[in-house]
C-alpha cells in the first residue's frame, strides 16, 4: 500500500509542476493601454520595469488624458509612439478619438533644454484646421507632461513651422501647454 501512495503522490507532484506559465528566451513587448480619470496621478513603476504616463486623446471639442505603460523612466519617444497609436477599443467605445489620423505624421522627436522638437510629416498639414489644433493641443499636452519638457516646437523637414492655436492665430515659435490650455474640459 505505501508504494501505491508513494506513486500517487509523485504522480501528482509531476503533475503539479508541470502546470505553470512558459519559459521565453528574451522579454516581448506587450501593448498596455488604460483608460484614466483626468488629473489622475501617475503610478510609480511596477516591477516589469513599466511607468504610467498620460497621452492626451480627444472627447468632443476637447482633450482629455488617458494612461499608457510605456518603459521607466519615460522619454520622449516614448510618449509620442503611445500618443501615435491612437485610442484603444475601450476608449473608442467611450467617445475617445485621435485628431491625429495616421502615426507617420509624428516622424520623430528631440528634446533640449527643456524644449521637445517633434518632427511631422509634410501631410500633417493636410489634417483639417479644427483638427489640427487639436492634434497639436494633443502632442503638447502629451510631451509637457514629461519631466523637462516644457514647450514644443514643430518642424516638417528640418524647417520650423508654425502650429495653429485655439484662438485663432498661429506659432511659429515653441509653444507651452498654457497656449491649448482652451482645449481643456472646465
Amino acid at each position: 500500500m505505501n508504494r501505491k501512495r508513494f506513486l500517487a503522490g509523485l504522480a501528482s507532484l509531476v503533475a503539479l509542476c508541470s502546470c505553470g506559465f512558459p519559459v521565453q528566451d528574451r522579454p516581448e513587448a506587450v501593448d498596455v493601454a488604460v483608460v484614466t480619470v483626468p488629473d489622475a496621478p501617475p503610478t510609480i513603476p511596477d516591477a516589469s520595469g513599466l511607468e504610467s504616463i498620460r497621452i492626451w486623446m480627444v472627447d468632443d471639442d476637447t482633450l482629455t488624458p488617458v494612461k499608457r505603460l510605456v518603459p521607466g523612466p519615460p522619454a520622449a519617444a516614448d510618449a509620442v509612439a503611445a500618443l501615435a497609436g491612437g485610442v484603444s477599443a475601450e476608449e473608442s467605445d467611450l467617445g475617445l478619438r485621435s485628431a491625429i489620423p495616421d502615426a507617420s505624421m509624428l516622424t520623430d522627436v528631440e528634446v533640449s533644454r527643456g524644449i521637445a522638437t517633434i518632427g511631422l510629416s509634410g501631410d500633417f498639414l493636410d489634417i483639417p484646421a479644427g483638427d489640427q489644433v487639436l492634434a497639436v493641443g494633443q502632442v503638447v499636452h502629451t510631451l509637457t507632461d514629461l519631466r523637462g519638457v516644457g514647450r514644443v516646437r514643430f518642424e516638417i523637414d528640418g524647417e520650423d513651422v508654425a502650429v495653429p492655436l485655439p484662438n485663432g492665430d498661429s506659432a511659429q515659435e515653441p509653444v507651452s501647454r498654457d497656449d491649448f490650455e482652451d482645449l481643456l474640459r472646465d
